[in-house]
């Protein structure tokens, strides 16, 4: 679907599960729109790897968007301005989410900012993600994941946990409260134990967000 030269890019720079974009485009109500889809993103890395390799930074006290922004915008805006089929406004607009973020500040921004109330790009940490205030974190850690039940019925973990079980409960019961799918009676709340040396990325201001490398998880129980 999409060439070896943006697999590796989305893979390896921007940290995506690639087949979770394959899959989305591949499903019956996006097939009108797959193909354009498709050379949307290309031209969206392109114009980010015009942008990094053109020396300038990326200025993030500027509220205007660099070249490579600007330019993913319009691209997705001129193919969303036909959609009238809401799922599809959605899934365009998650793509153009993702990688307006990444042109603007790279994989954290990408990362920080992903949208999960809705459908987006599955994005998979492999390795540390600065800035982070993960010296500030104890040598262990007590973590709670705010989640569906079927994650502990699988043992198919997500990246994000919290510090906080306030946090994770309102992840749990509150937060996506509106969203079609949710069922409270399949809401839980998982309590790990995990090492400090393991974690990716950690953000201990709003959500008190602690990244973990889900093959390190161990012991991963319902909180009582």
């Amino acid at each position: 679907m999409f060439t070896y030269s943006d697999r590796d890019f989305m893979s390896k720079n921007m940290k995506v599960v690639v087949e979770s974009i394959e899959s989305k485009l591949s499903e019956p109500f996006f097939s009108e729109f797959k193909a354009v889809a498709i050379a949307a993103i290309s031209r969206s890395i392109e114009a980010i790897k015009v942008f990094e390799a053109s020396g300038l930074h990326r200025d993030l006290s500027c509220f205007r968007g660099n070249q490579a922004e600007d330019l993913i915008n319009v691209l997705f805006c001129e193919i969303t301005d036909q959609i009238v089929n809401s799922e599809t406004f959605q899934v365009l607009d998650a793509l153009r989410h993702s990688f307006v973020c990444y042109a603007y500040n790279g994989l954290h921004q990408l990362y920080t900012r992903q949208e999960n109330e809705c459908w987006h790009p599955q994005i998979v940490l492999t390795e540390v993600l600065e800035p982070n205030d993960i010296d500030s974190l104890p040598r262990v850690l007590t973590l709670y994941r705010g989640c569906d039940r079927s994650e502990l019925e699988n043992r198919s973990f997500g990246q994000a946990w919290s510090t906080s079980l306030e946090s994770a409960q309102k992840f749990a019961y509150a937060h996506y409260l509106g969203q079609d799918w949710f069922d409270e009676n399949n809401r839980v709340v998982l309590e790990a134990r995990y090492r400090k040396d393991y974690v990716l990325f950690s953000d201990q201001s709003i959500e008190y967000e602690v990244v973990v490398d889900v093959n390190k998880l161990d012991g991963v129980r319902k909180h009582a």
